[in-house]
């Protein structure tokens, strides 16, 4: 983790300043020359994936323009409130981070058997185990409550799109519109 951070600490030195000069416990590096510089401004954006409470989210409150949370909505919402938390403690401006989360759907169609389009999924390589299996209806349902607990940003896997658009098409058509507009989040309790 130590070489972890040095290093953001590196990346983000070397889109932003002309010369950068660091000298680490890892790395060094003395006034290399990075040019041309990226397009944007002021450096392409930084990702830093991960959620470790003591230094990844740390490195994001510092360097990073984007951060990539995974979990429920509740483990979401802590780890989000750590991320805070570590704003406030170096002046950075928490709004100013993308908060993604992966997601892995399959969306199929409203009365479709989840089981058997699950069973189908299976025999492509890129189906994970927990890949939510479910209409268009239940999928943005699925991703309401991301965006209530802090996401702002998804990355969306979809197993077997190289063979199979259709669940892709149905995602654009079918659950991206009910993204787009406030969809009631229903939970149930027993």
């Amino acid at each position: 983790m130590g070489m972890f951070k040095e290093a953001c600490e590196i990346i983000h030195r070397m889109w932003s300043e002309d010369y950068p000069v660091f000298h680490g416990k890892y790395y060094t590096i003395d006034r290399p020359i990075n040019e041309p510089k990226g397009v944007q401004k002021p450096h392409p954006p930084f990702w830093i994936g991960g959620s470790g409470e003591r230094v990844t989210l740390k490195l994001v409150a510092q360097f990073g323009d984007a951060c990539n949370i995974g979990g429920d909505p509740d483990t979401i919402r802590h780890k989000l409130g750590v991320l805070r938390q570590h704003c406030d403690a170096v002046g950075r401006n928490y709004d100013d981070i993308i908060k993604s989360a992966e997601v892995e759907v399959l969306a199929i169609g409203k009365g479709d058997d989840p089981e058997r389009a699950r069973a189908q999924a299976r025999r492509y390589e890129s189906f994970r185990e927990g890949t939510l299996v479910a209409d268009a209806g239940r999928v943005a349902e699925h991703l309401q409550t991301l965006i209530a607990a802090g996401i702002n940003y998804f990355i969306v896997y979809i197993p077997g799109v190289a063979y199979d658009q259709e669940p892709l098409h149905r995602f654009e058509t079918e659950v991206i519109p009910m993204l787009a507009q406030p969809t009631p989040i229903h939970s149930t309790t027993g």
